[in-house]
């Protein structure tokens, strides 16, 4: 699976744009988190590796934005395990270990979309890096 991050202005938001694509191309895309408004919205969202090329064309096509988020990564040397990233992290993907280091789950990460914790690291630790083609292939043999 890969994860893309769709953006709609806000003329799309009243249009049935991810429904339609789902029902055309019978694939299933699994939405991980959504922020819409009448204004506009994102929906971060996993599509098969298998349909990904003509899944993103597809929205493309229909004029949503379509990037692949980045990942966050924790710089051990550092971090010097205040927390501060633990508390903020809307998806649980960043703990304390029981060696009192943080632990750092990236199948939970929303990555870039949200970089909460990349804002309120006080010693800079948390940054936000793109996943490299070898890493997203073994991260869906592990699906």
């Amino acid at each position: 699976m890969v994860r893309v991050l769709l953006r709609f202005s806000e003329e799309q938001v009243p249009q049935p744009i991810t429904s339609q694509i789902i029902l055309e191309y019978k694939v299933p895309i699994a939405i991980l988190a959504a922020h819409i408004n009448s204004k506009g919205g994102e929906i971060l969202a996993e599509i098969p590796d298998e349909a990904q090329e003509k899944i993103i064309k597809a929205f493309r096509k229909r004029g949503v934005s379509v990037t692949v988020p980045k990942l966050i990564e924790v710089d051990t040397e550092k971090c010097f395990s205040c927390g501060s990233c633990v508390a903020l992290c809307p998806v649980e993907a960043i703990s304390i270990d029981k060696d009192s280091s943080v632990k750092f789950d990236k199948e939970k990460c929303v990555g870039s979309t949200c970089s909460i914790c990349v804002d309120a690291c006080p010693a800079r630790a948390i940054k936000s890096v793109k996943q490299t083609n070898s890493e997203q292939l073994a991260n869906n043999r592990k699906k």
